[in-house]
Parts: structure tokens; sequence; C-alpha cells
């Protein structure tokens, strides 16, 4: 038998208004992740999915204050400790003198809103 796997899609969600988040939580719940994630208490109404939300909340906002998690500077991404040490080291292999360049579907959405 084939094992299947449930492919997760992240979101970015704003905890507050300088702190983003990558998380998994569908969007209906992201007001219960923010509200874990300032400290307030459950409500007593909410689903288990809700719950789960808030309590992830909880979780990240202690990891924050325990120094396991960190705000990167660049993008005030919530990150953990480990990763924020990597990421510079993986910036300076990145040759310097490759240029970006634009995907050609970007180009032509810009194309199409400016004829528009």
């Amino acid at each position: 038998m084939s094992k299947a796997f449930k492919e997760h899609n992240f979101m970015v969600v704003d905890l507050t208004d300088k702190v983003l988040v990558h998380t998994p939580v569908p969007k209906a719940h992201h007001a219960a992740l923010r509200s874990g994630f300032a400290g307030y208490p459950a409500n007593p109404r909410w689903n288990v999915s809700k719950f789960r939300a808030w309590k992830s909340g909880c979780q990240l906002r202690t990891a924050l204050a325990r120094g396991e998690m960190v705000v990167r500077q660049v993008d005030s991404m919530l990150v953990p400790a480990t990763e924020q040490e990597e990421k510079p080291n993986q910036l300076e292999t990145v040759p310097q003198n490759k240029r970006f360049r634009f995907p050609v579907w970007s180009k032509r959405v810009a194309a199409s809103k400016q004829l528009a």
C-alpha cells in the first residue's frame, strides 16, 4: 500500500503589527492564534480547532519569551533561534554578481495592468 502524504499549505500570519509567522493554521482560526500570542484567555465557545490555534499562539509567545524563537530583523518573521543564526552564513555563500531576474509571468501581469 502506498502512503498518502498531506501537503501543508503554510501561510504568513501577522501575530502583531510587527511580528509575522509561517503557520499551517487555516485562515478562519487566525484570530484565535493572535489572541493566544497576545496572552488573552481561551474562549469557552471555541471548537477544538480554534482552541488548538490559540494554544499554538500561546506556545509561540512562551518560546519567544524563553529565547527559543526570535524575530528576524530583515522581514519581522518569527523564526527559531537556530535558524536565525544559520541564515547569515547562507547569505554570504550567494555570489554578489548574480542579478535578480523577474519571472516572465510577473512581467505579463505588470503589462496587463498597465494596459487596463
